[in-house]
């Protein structure tokens, strides 16, 4: 008997097929790890003009690396390349955190930075306090730092939760039961961390509070699986985007829903990978959003896959793809065109 997790299924199905290697428009990748990329800048850059990627925006300005990254990529390719900053949550229990935090990030505005970047594992899904109680999004603790980023005029990109099914039990039910299988450190089932439900309430309860602080909430506001919720979310607050990235997974499974979503809220969303460009993930993206294409899949077998299923195209029109593509991730984050 074969085993499961090497099931590899062929679609039979007999449909038309768009190879695409490049964007109806050069793009901003506005979420991407390139802390992750270990090879030559110059090769990056060869790959980007490849796949026609005008600009990355990196997420790994991490607290204490945040020069050299900057150094790496922004020094040398400015207009191919941003980087946003961290700050330091083991410090989140000195009475000082607030104010050293928010100094942190003006030096770091003055040296580049776009923006912030807040990981799940700084809010909600790992940080503790000296107490032992998990560090959650509307912290009153982390006030300063959603001021300072007011204040500077760039966003906060934050990363709140996992898919659904990350938190449900990994049984003949859960839809990513191979994907936890093979990463079980992943599930927060059962394991004392806070649960969806409690963090989107946190989430809200933090954007609320700070009216005045662009928010970008990355990979399709924490819950893909739910765009009526997402919609709402951002029809409440008008300060807040969301991204795309390792979402068309769940939005090309739901076509008509998703379609509706990105055309609705064409101003309010920006494109993001999460990943190193390479000639798949770049093509499967590109196909999702321009075309018709049915039944296909959103990666390689040898990259990460979400969940065992295909997706079906969306078809953007031209002016929502100028928006999804550039526009907002240029506005957001200060790109100049």
């Amino acid at each position: 008997m074969m085993e499961l997790t090497k099931y590899r299924p062929k679609s039979q199905l007999r449909l038309p097929e768009t190879r695409l290697s490049r964007p109806k428009m050069p793009v901003i990748d506005a979420h991407n790890h390139l802390s992750w990329y270990h090879g030559s800048v110059e090769e990056l850059i060869g790959r980007m003009d490849a796949f026609g990627i005008a600009h990355i925006v990196s997420l790994d300005g991490e607290y204490g690396t945040f020069d050299a990254h900057m150094q790496r990529y922004v020094a040398a390719y400015p207009d191919r390349f941003s980087v946003l900053c961290q700050v330091d949550m083991g410090q989140i229990d000195d009475p000082d955190f607030g104010r050293n935090m928010a100094k942190y990030i003006d030096e770091c505005v003055q040296k580049g930075a776009r923006g912030l970047k807040f990981h799940k594992t700084m809010l909600g899904l790992s940080a503790k306090d000296a107490s032992g109680a998990y560090v959650m999004p509307d912290d009153d603790r982390l006030k300063p730092v959603w001021e300072a980023a007011a204040k500077n005029g760039v966003p906060a990109l934050i990363h709140i939760a996992d898919p659904l099914a990350f938190f449900e039990p990994i049984d003949e039910t859960n839809e990513r039961a191979f994907e936890l299988g093979e990463h079980p450190d992943w599930s927060y089932y059962n394991v004392g961390t806070p649960g969806f439900d409690e963090l989107m309430e946190a989430q809200d309860r933090l954007l609320s509070a700070n009216p005045d602080t662009t928010f970008v909430i990355a990979h399709v506001g924490s819950q893909a699986e739910n765009l009526a919720a997402v919609g709402a979310l951002l029809d409440a607050h008008p300060n807040v985007y969301t991204d795309t990235a390792e979402r068309i997974a769940e939005l090309g499974r739901q076509p008509y829903t998703a379609r509706e979503f990105l055309i609705k809220y064409a101003d309010r969303v920006l494109y993001g990978t999460d990943l190193i460009p390479n000639a798949h993930n770049t093509s499967y993206n590109y196909r999702f959003f321009e075309t018709r294409d049915e039944y296909f899949p959103y990666n390689s077998w040898d990259e990460h896959n979400q969940g065992c299923w295909n997706i079906y195209g969306v078809f953007l029109p031209d002016d929502v793809l100028q928006k999804i593509y550039v526009d907002n991730a240029a506005k957001v984050f200060g790109i100049p065109r």
